[in-house]
């Protein structure tokens, strides 16, 4: 009989139990090595915290620069429609926009009265910022100069087109052979059937060109008389110096 067997004999004639409280903990329930206790109520971790509190500063610094980088824009002058070349500029024509003007010629909205009544020397898109490179003090058609409608036909003219302020040679075509009547000539505007300003053109493209008055009646002639032919020169450039 071993140890135990005999003391359990022994308690029984005693009257007394064993102890089988062993290895239970106050509340009757078996404990283990392995239990650990919860993590206290509000602890945090600090890397969290650090890394809120940059976020929250880098969020301020941005917001600080772009509202730095917005006071910087200025109300500069636009165009509000296309403005063609030798076209003279009024009120209707300027449009106003904010922007910032780092590295960028441009015109100040309050300097707007300087710029009415000049003529643009080149053409100038919609929306297009308005620098003083653009503005010439006079009309294309200045003393020396005059301004002649020509009709052209398929194939007398580049199939890329003609745009305001092209420079291009004016070619009288007779008899198979070419006569220059211009040498530089600059487009002062293109009308094209879709227009439908010259519906009645028998579908060609008129082309108004600023010539100086010496040829002007020669290229009235040969464009009355179906002989013109246009050579592009130079696409879309300003008439300072023509």
């Amino acid at each position: 009989m071993s140890t135990q067997e005999r003391t359990d004999v022994r308690s029984r004639e005693s009257g007394v139990r064993p102890d089988t409280s062993r290895g239970r903990t106050a509340s009757g329930a078996s404990s283990t090595p392995s239990e650990r206790l919860p993590r206290p109520p509000g602890t945090r971790r600090p890397g969290l915290a650090v890394l809120a509190v940059l976020l929250i500063v880098l969020g301020a610094a941005v917001a600080g620069l772009l509202a730095l980088r917005l006071d910087e824009r200025q109300d500069v002058l636009v165009a509000r429609g296309t403005i063609v070349v030798g076209q003279q500029i009024t009120a209707e024509d300027l449009a106003v926009a904010k922007v910032a003007s780092d590295g960028v010629t441009v015109i100040g909205a309050d300097q707007a009265d300087a710029v009415i009544g000049r003529f643009a020397s080149a053409l100038i898109p919609p929306g297009r910022l308005i620098d003083p490179d653009m503005l010439g003090g006079s009309s294309l058609l200045s003393s020396d100069k005059a301004a002649v409608g020509v009709p052209l036909g398929t194939g007398r003219y580049p199939a890329s087109g003609l745009e305001t302020g092209d420079l291009v040679q004016v070619v009288q075509a007779l008899e198979g052979e070419g006569k220059e009547i211009a040498a530089r000539a600059t487009v002062s505007s293109v009308r094209t059937p879709e227009d439908g300003v010259f519906a009645s053109g028998g579908g060609q493209t008129v082309v108004t060109l600023i010539v100086s008055r010496n040829e002007a009646v020669k290229v009235a002639a040969a464009a009355a008389a179906d002989q013109i032919s246009l050579v592009l020169l130079e696409r879309g450039a300003t008439t300072k110096g023509n």
